[in-house]
């Protein structure tokens, strides 16, 4: 299982926190960006559960922001995780 996709999702988040002019934006990703990274980078199977809820709420912010460029960076973030999570064998997860 390649973790290239959550590594490209924290990409894709830091990218919006760059070009984001918001500061609540900004710190709201930063939290999130960090949670992918752990989960990219920890030993065992990255949680489902958290990798469900973080893309969830990068798709709840996509939605809210006015700037174009930090939504369609949180758009790529959101199919990066979704593409991971389409790779790991099915565990009774609903994936959106």
């Amino acid at each position: 299982m390649s973790r290239d996709s959550l590594d490209q999702a924290a990409d894709a988040v830091n990218t919006a926190i760059e070009v984001s002019t918001d500061e609540e934006i900004k710190e709201r990703l930063d939290q999130l960006g960090s949670k992918l990274e752990s989960q990219a980078t920890r030993d065992t199977t990255p949680a489902l559960g958290i990798l469900d809820r973080v893309q969830t709420k990068l798709r709840e912010i996509e939605s809210e922001t006015q700037e174009q460029a930090v939504a369609e960076s949180l758009a790529d973030a959101r199919e990066h995780i979704l593409s991971f999570l389409g790779t790991l064998d099915d565990r009774g997860m609903k994936q959106h």
